[in-house]
């Protein structure tokens, strides 16, 4: 897995753990994410039961994948 997915994934985690939800969306922000991804990332993560490291990275990789491809198909 790509590092700097690992890292923001690790970030994701201390945010959404502390509760507050302005932080998260400034890193997400920061991260250069549009908020419609923004929305739809932390819909996938409140569905989660724990939030945990590894299933963030997944989600946050899986939606750069979807947008990617989707961006290749226009």
């Amino acid at each position: 897995m790509n590092g700097l997915v690992e890292y923001e994934a690790s970030m994701l985690v201390d945010l959404l753990e502390s509760g507050d939800s302005l932080r998260v969306h400034m890193f997400m922000d920061a991260m250069g994410m549009p908020f419609d991804v923004q929305d739809r990332l932390l819909n996938e993560f409140s569905g989660l039961k724990h939030v945990d490291q590894q299933q963030i990275a997944d989600i946050i990789e899986d939606q750069g994948q979807h947008s990617l491809s989707s961006h290749l198909t226009l």
